[in-house]
């Protein structure tokens, strides 16, 4: 395979990866980001300045809100790709949460530190970020990202392995279920294939005979006609009967 292609490849799985982006896997990085915003909402109205003492939360959820969205697009891709083994995806899956945790954690530095201050007022910026540096998204160095990147992968680490045991366990009971399905359905074939096999050793001509008898004998008007056709009728019955116990 030529580079070129397998790199076209590579862009259109990533790009119908991330199109297959399900309402409840944006819904669940949305729940997990503000779960983690509240979770600090002590230790940043402790630090907030009086005059405005939400804008650090808002700005730190936003901050999660990012990263949870950056390591969503990483983990996509990873997830939507087919494996028949097991081993493989999981060590596609590690790498998606690794990569997905620096890539959030590193954009996320360029875009509250860098990019922000430009964009915005840097003065009313750390208005809103308090005077505590620790608490603050702004002046974050490598160490500071590389917690952040620690975060996110614990979390993000967290929640992957989660969902991917309860898709696990959802197709271990699919293939339990197409199982049985297949079970009973060629436990009914082999019934019915001995039913026909039974039903074929009765020999036609004789049951004509029999048949063409037991109407004469009520068209005679004889009494024991209908023990002629009881008769028949429990024939036939234990000739199915035989055919199931088969």
């Amino acid at each position: 395979m030529s580079p070129s292609l397998a790199l076209s490849l590579a862009v259109a799985h990533l790009l119908s990866s991330w199109r297959s982006l399900r309402r409840r896997e944006l819904a669940c990085a949305v729940l997990v980001a503000l779960y983690l915003g509240a979770e600090g909402l002590d230790r940043v109205v402790d630090f907030a300045p009086v005059a405005q003492p939400w804008a650090p939360l808002a700005l730190a959820t936003v901050q999660l809100l990012f990263q949870a969205l950056v390591f969503l697009l990483c983990w996509l891709p990873a997830d939507r790709s087919e494996s028949a083994d097991p081993a493989v995806r999981t060590r596609r899956l590690v790498l998606a949460v690794v990569v997905g945790a620096g890539a959030a954690a590193f954009l996320s530095y360029l875009v509250f530190s860098l990019l922000l201050p430009l964009l915005l007022d840097p003065a009313a910026l750390r208005l809103a970020c308090g005077d505590c540096r620790a608490q603050s998204p702004l002046h974050k160095s490598w160490l500071n990202v590389l917690g952040a990147a620690l975060n996110v992968l614990v979390v993000g680490g967290l929640v992957v392995a989660l969902a991917e045991m309860r898709a696990r366990r959802r197709d271990k009971d699919l293939a339990l279920q197409r199982l049985l399905g297949e079970q009973s359905r060629y436990a009914e074939e082999a019934m019915a294939a001995r039913l026909r096999a039974k039903i074929a050793q009765v020999d036609p001509q004789q049951l004509f005979d029999s048949l063409l008898s037991i109407e004469q004998a009520y068209a005679q008007g004889q009494p024991q006609a209908p023990a002629q056709l009881d008769r028949l009728i429990a024939r036939l019955r234990r000739a199915m009967s035989a055919g199931r116990q088969a």
